[in-house]
């Protein structure tokens, strides 16, 4: 049966970060491990050295610990060899040893590390369980088997009959930091939905075809929208290359679609147009549209300009219903730039305008977004409230893009709020609704959503793929900011499982992304990459 070691005494006093003992002499077992941790791994080798086989198994989380404990072990006995599992690849782990350790005759301990890292941790973990006899008479000496913790899980569950051969089993050292990192990178949560992806409400009374498609098309009613318009196009077979609203109701479709490159492409087409006839009003919704394409993507120093050109149109042509869709685009704006006090005063300003015109589906998406806004802000309660209002008012509306950004709001909340199980059923249902739109820019922020959930609930293996299936997602679409939100946290997930030089790169560029966008979560990124960086294997003792 393996042996355990408990945290440290009052006594003792407590382990200095990275579980160093504070006063130990530095390069000591206790300087490394901790006082009561190093005590005991010191017992283990100044007693086991000539005793035969005997195994410790040692569950460190930082590179730069695991190395610093090899390089005492090596000053402490004469003999000390390494066995690196990272470099096994398809061979037999007896082959790696052997090149280690020719003759245990002149090795006095066998350390054995970078189990976690070797890109095969289940089939190692198997050879030991099923080959444990044979290596133990192989090779009879000491072994130190050096750890990760989440190899060390792994290691329990495919190898539990070697695991019975430990003499010493240290587990990591209770400040460890296992659910500090998974707690940190939450805090880069996917971009913000719904607002920033409906589209702005027509100046148009809904009376025409044009005009009932737009509003199927706002409503996230898409094949309704597709219907209307084959039926005008029955009536104005020229519209499509001559008429600018017709133009842009392609780029509607497209951008709900998510095929971004081809809607810009036909906004940009309908904006010619109106610049040739000089259609102030239709060149305002031209802008914004591209302004939220732009957003989608993650382009937010392309939207800003674009957004702010189109509300002073409106300002100027008194269209109050798309100058108040122009300031809560430009609150979104502010809101992923991480200027949430500006975005609150542009958000008000919206609703209140939207309440005073009557427009109930602005008014839904003014609240949505101010929603956003307080729950960045730690608000949750208001953040909740408002929420829930903007669901009511979508539901009413028969909004399916509203509902859809809602029941986001409200899942985000509650992983917030720890309630995973309500955040499940809300992000099942999301995603359902994304898939019956055929939104793909939808899909893949629910995807993240549920990652992070999932990471959460313990469930590293769903997570990673999720991530993965999100990332290939977003790349597809050129929604960078969603990519890199990802790429951050699946990262920070590599690395928690002990990969953490795959996990760096993973976090670098995500990092490089969010720094080429601006967006708010880039100093949350950074900080992120700079604690991943703090446990790099270059802090190590040479």
């Amino acid at each position: 049966m393996r042996s355990t070691t408990s945290s440290a005494s009052a006594a003792e006093g407590p382990a200095a970060p990275g579980g160093e003992a504070a006063g130990a002499e530095p390069g000591s077992f206790e300087h490394i491990l901790g006082p009561e941790r190093g005590a005991a791994y010191r017992r283990f080798i100044e007693w086991s050295v000539g005793g035969g086989f005997m195994l410790a198994v040692v569950e460190i989380r930082r590179p730069a610990q695991r190395e610093a404990l090899a390089a005492a072990t090596g000053a402490a006995v004469p003999g000390f060899c390494v066995a690196r599992l990272v470099s096994v690849g398809a061979r037999p782990v007896h082959t790696l040893l052997e090149e280690a350790c020719p003759s245990s005759a002149g090795t006095s301990v066998l350390m054995l590390t970078h189990l976690e890292e070797s890109g095969d941790v289940a089939r190692i973990c198997a050879e030991f369980n099923v080959h444990r006899d044979e290596l133990a008479r192989r090779f009879a000496l000491p072994w130190v088997l050096v750890v990760h913790p989440a190899a060390a899980l792994a290691l329990q569950r495919d190898a539990p009959d070697f695991c019975d051969f430990a003499g010493l089993w240290l587990p990591e050292e209770p400040e460890g930091g296992r659910e500090l990192l998974r707690e940190q990178a939450l805090r880069s949560s996917a971009p913000s939905v719904g607002s920033t992806i409906r589209l702005p409400p027509e100046v148009t009374a809904p009376k025409d075809l044009l005009s009932l498609a737009d509003e199927a098309a706002t409503l996230g009613q898409v094949d309704r929208a597709a219907d209307l318009l084959a039926q005008y196009d029955m009536k104005h077979p020229d519209a499509r290359t001559h008429d600018a609203r017709r133009v842009h109701m392609d780029g509607v479709l497209l951008r709900i679609r998510s095929r971004f490159a081809e809607a810009l492409a036909r906004f940009h087409a309908a904006l010619k147009l109106c610049e040739e006839t000089g259609d102030r009003h239709m060149k305002g919704v031209l802008l914004d549209a591209i302004a939220q394409t732009h957003i989608l993507q993650g382009d937010l120093v392309a939207a800003r300009p674009l957004v702010r050109e189109a509300l002073e149109l409106f300002e100027q042509l008194g269209d109050q219903k798309n100058r108040a869709a122009s300031l809560h685009q430009l609150s979104v704006v502010e809101e992923r730039m991480g200027n949430d006090a500006n975005a609150r005063e542009l958000g008000v300003e919206s609703l209140m305008l939207s309440e005073e015109l009557g427009d109930q589906a602005g008014r839904a998406m003014s609240l949505h977004h101010l929603a956003v806004i307080e729950e960045r802000m730690g608000h949750y309660a208001k953040a909740s409230e408002l929420a829930h209002e903007s669901l009511m008012i979508s539901d009413r509306l028969g909004d399916r893009n509203g509902r859809f950004a809602s029941l986001h709001q409200l899942a985000v909340l509650a992983i917030h709020q720890r309630d995973y199980a309500k955040a499940r059923e809300l992000l099942s249902e999301s995603l359902k609704l994304a898939e019956e739109m055929g939104n793909a820019r939808y899909r893949s922020v629910v995807l993240h959503e549920l990652a992070s959930l999932a990471l959460l609930e313990g469930k590293q293996a769903e997570a990673r793929q999720l991530w993965l299936e999100s990332i290939k997602l977003s790349e597809e679409l050129g929604a960078k900011d969603g990519q890199a939100v990802s790429l951050v946290m699946l990262g920070m997930l590599e690395a928690d499982q002990g990969q953490l030089e795959h996990g760096l790169a993973l976090v670098r560029e995500g990092v490089g992304i969010l720094e080429e966008l601006g967006a708010a979560v880039l100093v949350e990124a950074k900080g992120l990459l700079h604690r991943l960086e703090s446990l790099s294997v270059a802090d190590a003792p040479r």
